[in-house]
């Protein structure tokens, strides 16, 4: 490991993703950046997960079991209660990375020591991981966010400064939305950088269901709920978006499908996109279905 690389450790929480953490786990020791350390918590999982974690060899990873299920955040403040280094990034257990991902992130965040985040855009596949759309790319110009400002980047896409994450409990009331409720918390009077890179690869098109997006828009409400001392107007404007797009989604779901909602998430792949996705699935060796 090279001296001039700051440790980056990653937060993985799983619950049975014993089909999608080869990919995940892969993903990682084939990045060009090296000096990592993974923080993967075993949620309770009853399908494979312990053994497949147990036989891991690259001392890189670090596991820690839970015997019973206790939910995402609690899984989440683990990790990060165990994260170790300069930095914090984060990989959910059926999402990969670019195998450049963390050298870029951490490239911008030693580049700009005043930026707290740097996050990139993301690539959304579907059960035989053909992208369906991107989204979260930004221009890569810094800016500052303020509590009820809206936000295009994504936690999972993230990389943030350890020393300062670890003052940010997460919210273990929220069993959906915890990971953006954390990033709003983390981030507020701090400059971050979205990137215009597509340098993540998300399953939105298989993990997520119509009954999971009706969850976020419940669990969304409570977290904006709990921000109305810090800024009351935008966050109350907030609720009630919130509160008219589950009830529109609610509506529509048994006529259109989720697939409907996720596509209006993103935009289409550009060709360049498709084209580098091809070379990480070929580096990753991914074939067959999710």
């Amino acid at each position: 490991m090279s001296q001039n690389q700051p440790l980056v450790s990653i937060m993985m929480p799983v619950y049975n993703g014993i089909d999608t953490l080869g990919l995940a786990t892969n993903s990682l020791i084939q990045q060009s950046y090296t000096n990592w350390k993974c923080v993967i918590v075993n949620d309770g999982s009853s399908d494979g997960t312990k053994e497949f974690l147990d036989q891991l060899t690259d001392p890189r990873f670090v596991i820690i079991h839970f015997e019973a299920n206790k939910g995402r955040p609690v899984a989440r403040q683990a990790a990060l209660d165990a994260a170790e280094g300069e930095y914090l990034a984060f990989l959910d257990a059926d999402d990969f990375y670019h195998p450049e991902k963390l050298k870029e992130q951490i490239a911008l965040l030693e580049q700009f020591p005043e930026v707290a985040l740097v996050s990139c855009g993301n690539a959304c596949y579907d059960e035989n991981f053909n992208l369906e759309t991107v989204r979260g790319c930004g221009n890569g110009v810094p800016k500052t966010y303020r509590f009820g400002a809206k936000l295009t980047c994504a936690l999972r896409t993230s990389v943030v400064r350890l020393a300062a994450a670890t003052k940010i409990p997460f919210n273990a009331k929220l069993k959906h939305a915890q990971d953006t409720d954390f990033m709003q918390r983390y981030l507020v009077g701090k400059q971050y950088i979205s990137m215009p890179q597509v340098l993540y690869y998300y399953s939105e098109f298989v993990s997520v269901t119509g009954k999971k997006i009706l969850k976020t828009y419940y669990y969304s409400l409570i977290h904006h709920r709990s921000l109305l001392k810090h800024a009351f107007v935008p966050n109350l404007k907030a609720m009630l978006v919130t509160v008219a797009k589950g009830a529109f989604t609610a509506v529509l779901l048994p006529f259109t499908g989720v697939g409907f909602f996720l596509k209006k998430r993103g935009r289409i792949p550009t060709l360049s996109e498709q084209e580098d996705y091809k070379k990480v699935s070929n580096q990753l060796q991914i074939n067959g279905k999710a």
